[in-house]
């Protein structure tokens, strides 16, 4: 497939755009997105289609969202994405310069996060606009461990890092592996960039070397971001965990939000609930989350289920 034509050089207006993707499953989740998005501002949404249903699509257009279909380029893995269409998400976001030639900001967001403090999305905004990629950096609350290591005997390891791993897999040399692999992951569920940003044609390069590479679809963005910025340098700003929250979960009874970890447990400003496949099928599931107080309650993490717990906590 050609690549989308770069487009002409535009006055600057500062026309920004949120753009997340998804198919028929996770539809649900986009449109709890897209509801806490315009609880706040209304700002132009797109979504990438990878297997919306025509009813899906239309719901969407009836609200004035951009339905945007996925870029592939030529080197795609084309087996891999015939079993998961899906993939054309990942694969899109390093392309969305090009896909949206008349925005100046692109904010990405993945399907399954959605937004409890608008300010959060307005700094990743102001974070993007001198050109930097505009990103967090998987530190703090998460984990206990920086990076994983696995102990081989006194003295020796073998560090078990997101990036390190990933990098072996697509056969990239031991002088890159060596250099990203204590390095944080930069979580690509979240970030900010301006069109005209340097970045793009480097996040390409990359992607043009890894995707083709066995399965390297699912994790390529991610990798793709990181070594744009630790290997070649390009200009990055990172911003604290509370603009793209991964847990650990704590809830203010007081305010009905999820609080961060870190006192002075300031609200959440973006949720993301990776790796919360039962709560993100059904509002009905929950988990044990502490609380500021000091008490526990059963929680569900999505948008729907905390609306309404603030609303009980406001009311």
């Amino acid at each position: 497939m050609t690549a989308p034509a770069s487009p002409a050089t535009q006055t600057c207006t500062d026309h920004r755009i949120i753009v997340t993707g998804c198919d028929s499953t996770y539809f649900v989740l986009v449109a709890e997105l897209v509801a806490s998005i315009r609880a706040y501002r209304p700002t132009p949404i797109g979504v990438i289609d990878c297997g919306m249903t025509p009813d899906q699509r239309a719901t969407l257009h009836a609200q004035g969202i951009r339905v945007l279909p996925p870029f592939i380029p030529d080197y795609a893995p084309r087996r891999a994405l015939r079993r998961r269409p899906s993939l054309g998400i990942n694969i899109s976001k390093l392309w969305l310069d090009r896909m949206l030639p008349e925005f100046d900001l692109i904010l990405w967001l993945d399907a399954d996060t959605w937004v409890q403090d608008g300010m959060a999305v307005e700094r990743l905004f102001a974070a993007a606009r001198s050109g930097t990629l505009a990103i967090v950096p998987e530190i703090g609350a998460k984990r206990a461990d920086l990076l994983g290591v696995r102990w081989i005997c006194p003295g020796w390891m073998q560090i078990r890092s997101f990036l390190y791993k990933n990098a072996a897999r697509a056969r990239l040399p031991f002088s890159i592996r060596r250099r990203i692999g204590a390095k944080p992951l930069l979580n690509a569920g979240v970030f900010c960039l301006h069109r005209q940003a340097p970045i793009w044609p480097v996040l390409r390069r990359w992607q043009a070397l890894i995707l083709p590479r066995r399965n390297m679809a699912f994790t390529q963005d991610q990798l793709c971001m990181a070594l744009a910025v630790y290997i070649d340098g390009l200009p990055v700003t990172f911003l604290d965990n509370s603009h793209n929250y991964l847990g650990p979960w704590l809830l203010d009874e007081a305010t009905g939000q999820l609080a961060n970890l870190f006192f002075p447990h300031a609200p959440v400003g973006i949720v993301h609930m990776a790796s919360q496949k039962a709560m993100r099928a059904a509002l009905d599931n929950t988990m044990p989350v502490p609380t500021v107080q000091g008490g526990q309650v059963a929680l569900n993490l999505r948008y729907g289920a905390m609306r309404l717990c603030r609303t009980a906590a406001v009311g």
